[in-house]
């Protein structure tokens, strides 16, 4: 009979024990199924792509600060050469309206007087103004014009004294398929804003 018990303290020894080891031993780690890449598994972009919308404001913002830009360029040149009486094609091909009545008049002016220009306006930077639409919007523009001079028939300079520089609010319309600068308003400033026409 001893035996018998000793044999069940054994047996339940043995099953404690595995039990014990059981409970100490760590599960093995789940199984985790990962899917390897294939070529028509889509990846992310590194950039945000944009809209078609977008992507149609961005080029006719863009081409509206060229229109600005190649108007700025045309007038300056038109002005270092001591003005002109009629507006060039160069010059029609980007302002319309008040804006090229007013680039007109400025070159009209310098041409009586007998002055011209030396030097260039200085554009600071360039930004959208909102109101989109797919035929007009708006743009501002910061101007520096320090980096010119007015200088008369005798070579004097007749420069104005404390030459403000200008904030340009531009309308721009898209006229037979091209930007053009159509009119505005300019606001006088001592000197532009330190973050020039950055938003």
């Amino acid at each position: 009979m001893a035996l018998r018990v000793r044999g069940f303290v054994r047996t339940g020894a043995a099953i404690a024990a595995c039990t014990l080891i059981a409970a100490c031993t760590p599960e093995p780690p789940p199984v985790v199924n990962t899917p390897t890449p294939s070529a028509s598994t889509p990846t992310a972009s590194p950039t945000p792509t944009e809209s078609e919308i977008e992507r149609q404001m961005r080029l006719d913002y863009e081409a509206a600060e060229a229109a600005y830009r190649a108007s700025i360029a045309e007038s300056d040149r038109l002005a270092r050469r001591g003005g002109a009486e009629a507006a060039t094609a160069a010059l029609k091909a980007v302002s319309t309206g008040n804006y090229l009545k007013l680039q007109v008049q400025t070159l009209k002016l310098l041409k009586d007087r007998g002055e011209r220009l030396k030097g260039r306006t200085t554009v600071v930077g360039v930004r959208s103004d909102g109101g989109y639409r797919s035929t007009r919007l708006r743009i501002v523009a910061c101007e520096d014009n320090s980096t010119w001079r007015v200088i008369n028939k005798g070579g004097k300079d007749v420069t104005p004294k404390n030459q403000p520089d200008y904030i340009q609010s531009l309308n721009v319309r898209k006229v037979a398929g091209l930007w053009k600068v159509s009119d505005g308003a300019t606001r006088q400033v001592g000197d532009l804003p330190a973050n020039g026409c950055k938003k």
